[in-house]
């Protein structure tokens, strides 16, 4: 799935990534100052970067996710402030304010694979699962985890396992698909 998603012509993701971006705006147009966490692209990840700025420029905050060893927490972006890559690769703010994953309330996250029902293959590094473990006990408590992918990257069924945390929806170019209010 992660050559599937890397071997994606320029034209074709460039045309993706303005499609998805378009249906996140549109999630949220009606919604005034939100604490979203969001990502930037890694490994042929969608790239949500003119989104993510147009909705910090909406009075929306924006965090990324830091990861700190084995746990993963979140710091506010602001389009323009520096980045470093982590020990992955992955850009990074260095510095700004830190917010919970409880505070969060919705979740742009990136994956491998997603499945009709709403399962998600991440990395494999289990950051996104440990990080929002508490949402598997109290759906209702957690932030609504919405998962950002090319339409490609749906199989027709993922292994769960008991530490998996299930998206509420997924976006891909082809628009939003529900899985959990």
């Amino acid at each position: 799935m992660i050559d599937d998603r890397s071997s994606l012509q320029p034209h074709r993701r460039r045309q993706a990534d303005q499609s998805i971006g378009g249906h996140v705006l549109r999630l949220l147009d009606d919604r005034d100052e939100l604490d979203i966490a969001g990502f930037l692209p890694f490994q042929g990840e969608p790239d949500l970067t003119p989104a993510l700025k147009a909705l910090a420029g909406g009075g929306h905050r924006i965090w990324l996710p830091v990861i700190d060893g084995k746990s993963m927490a979140f710091r506010r972006w602001i389009p323009g402030q520096p980045l470093e890559p982590n020990r992955f690769g992955i850009p990074e703010p260095v510095a700004g304010a830190h917010c919970l994953p409880q505070q969060l309330e919705l979740v742009l996250t990136p994956l491998v694979a997603f499945s009709a029902t709403g399962n998600r293959l991440g990395m494999g590094a289990g950051f996104y699962d440990r990080s929002f473990a508490f949402a598997r006990a109290e759906p209702d408590a957690g932030p609504w985890m919405v998962g950002i992918a090319y339409a490609l990257q749906q199989v027709d069924s993922l292994p769960v396992e008991p530490w998996d945390v299930p998206l509420g929806a997924v976006i891909t170019e082809r628009g939003l698909q529900v899985f959990r209010a």
